[in-house]
């Protein structure tokens, strides 16, 4: 599949060199509605980059009350702790509106992020338009 039919801003708009580290461990899922993606305080196993959808970071406050503190939608990617270098996150994120997109591997992402001083970069990179 093309780099250029993804729906997904970031995988979209990464390098052609960035997308071929990533693209051979990548898979496309169904994300169906509550569907967990991190678990506060666990592991990240996977980075999900929706295509359509919208997934919810929830964080749990003193007295645990939770607060929506962000949403991801066709133009992020889930596992931003992971890019920053860490193994987990304070935040749940889940999915709010249920959607499609792909799956890759922290392992595999972690693995193209020492071969690439420009991935990290892209996987921040605000959109300009849709």
């Amino acid at each position: 599949m093309p780099q250029s039919t993804f729906r997904n801003y970031v995988l979209k708009s990464l390098t052609a060199e960035d997308f071929a580290l990533l693209r051979p461990s990548m898979h496309h899922v169904e994300l169906a509605i509550k569907a967990r993606l991190e678990i506060a305080y666990q592991p990240i196993q996977y980075v999900y980059f929706p295509e359509t959808g919208i997934a919810s970071v929830v964080a749990t406050l003193t007295g645990g009350r939770q607060s929506e503190v962000g949403f991801i939608g066709h133009d992020g990617m889930t596992g931003v702790a992971v890019i920053l270098g860490q193994d987990n996150s304070p935040n749940e994120t889940y999915i709010q509106v249920a959607s499609d997109g792909w799956c890759l591997p922290v392992e595999d992402l972690r693995s193209a992020i020492a071969d690439s001083q420009t991935l990290p970069r892209h996987c921040f990179a605000a959109p300009t338009h849709f």
